[in-house]
C-alpha cells in the first residue's frame, strides 16, 4: 500500500531527480511504472522477445547514465520512448537483412491467449497488415496505441505534427485496405 501511495505522490521527474541524487528506490519505482509500456512498444515494433529485452535493457541503462543530465523540457515518458526508439533504429541499422518478418514467438503468444480461432485469425491478419506498413507508419501507429498524442509522437520521432498525422492516416488506410474493411 505504501509503495502505491508513493508512486502516486512522486512525478517521473521527481523520481529521476531522486535517483540522480542516489535514491535507488526512486529508480525502481520509475522502472516499474514504465517497463511494461516500453516493452509493449518495442515488441510491437520488433516482435522478437530476446532482442526487445536487450533493447529495453540498453534503454534503461541510458536512462541511468543520463539521469543527472536530464532536463525536463519533455515528459519523462516521451524522453524514455525517444531513447528506446533510437536504440531500436540502431539495432535495425545493424541488421544485415532489414526486412520485417513475423516472429514465431509472436504467433505462440497469440495462440496462448486462449482466444477463439476466429479472433486469432483476425489478430494475425491485423499483425500481418501492420507488418507490411513502412517503418515510419508502423512506428507512429504503435506509439499512438501506447497512448501518445500526435505532438508527443512528433517529438519522439523527430518529425512535424502534420507528418505524424499523415503517417497515421496512411497507416489506417493501408491497414483497412489489407483487412478488406471499408473506410
Amino acid at each position: 500500500m505504501v509503495g502505491k501511495l508513493q508512486q502516486l505522490l512522486f512525478s517521473d521527474v521527481s523520481l529521476l531527480r531522486k535517483y540522480a541524487g542516489g535514491d535507488t528506490a526512486a529508480f525502481d519505482m520509475l522502472f516499474r511504472r514504465h517497463k511494461d509500456a516500453l516493452f509493449n512498444f518495442l515488441f510491437r515494433s520488433l516482435p522478437n522477445h530476446a532482442i526487445v529485452e536487450e533493447i529495453a535493457q540498453e534503454t534503461w541503462l541510458t536512462v541511468i547514465q543520463q539521469a543527472a543530465a536530464y532536463k525536463p523540457d519533455a515528459a519523462f515518458r516521451t524522453w524514455l520512448f525517444t531513447i528506446a526508439r533510437n536504440k531500436l533504429i540502431d539495432h535495425q541499422r545493424r541488421r544485415v537483412n532489414n526486412t520485417p518478418n513475423a516472429d514465431d514467438e509472436l504467433l505462440a503468444a497469440i495462440r496462448s491467449q486462449d482466444l477463439p480461432a476466429e479472433d486469432q485469425t483476425l489478430l494475425r491478419q491485423l499483425l500481418d497488415a501492420l507488418d507490411k506498413l513502412p517503418n515510419d507508419q508502423r512506428e507512429a501507429f504503435v506509439l499512438q496505441q501506447e497512448g501518445f498524442s500526435n505532438k508527443q509522437i512528433a517529438r519522439i520521432t523527430g518529425v512535424g505534427d502534420e507528418t505524424v498525422k499523415s503517417r497515421l492516416r496512411y497507416a489506417r488506410t493501408a491497414t483497412r485496405s489489407r483487412l478488406g474493411v471499408a473506410s
